[in-house]
């Protein structure tokens, strides 16, 4: 009866201890994000947020699912298109479910890049 019972509490207690643990560090993610839909205008410190979650899960090697993919978004949405891509490539380097969102970004990434440059190219005449 005693091993029964320790037995049980000893499951109990692995179950308990494999639900208390995170696999990814997702730092300030979700402060920021929730500032930032309250205040669109803050994309800044949403960009920030998330680079700090890539530099330490890129440290520790494991950068949560859809964090590159974000952050390229928020590059994309300040005009860094450029680096907005290397972002949406990571994503879909490392989470090949997301190849084919994230081709359409890369697309629409360098459309903006090309644009960019169109544009240059005609102020400069």
């Amino acid at each position: 009866m005693r091993v029964k019972i320790i037995a049980q509490m000893s499951v109990l207690a692995l179950v308990l201890l494999g639900c208390s643990t995170t696999q990814y560090h997702w730092g300030s993610y979700e402060k920021s994000l929730y500032r930032y839909y309250k205040n669109p205008a803050s994309v800044e410190e949403l960009g920030e947020a998330l680079a700090e979650v890539i530099e330490e899960g890129e440290a520790k090697g494991s950068v949560p699912p859809g964090i590159y993919a974000e952050y390229g978004y928020v590059l994309l949405a300040i005009g860094k298109a450029q680096e907005a891509i290397i972002y949406f490539e990571k994503e879909k380097n490392v989470w090949p479910e997301s190849s084919m969102l994230m081709n359409n970004m890369i697309d629409f990434a360098k459309a903006s890049v090309e644009k960019e440059s169109e544009q240059e190219t005609n102020r400069n005449r």
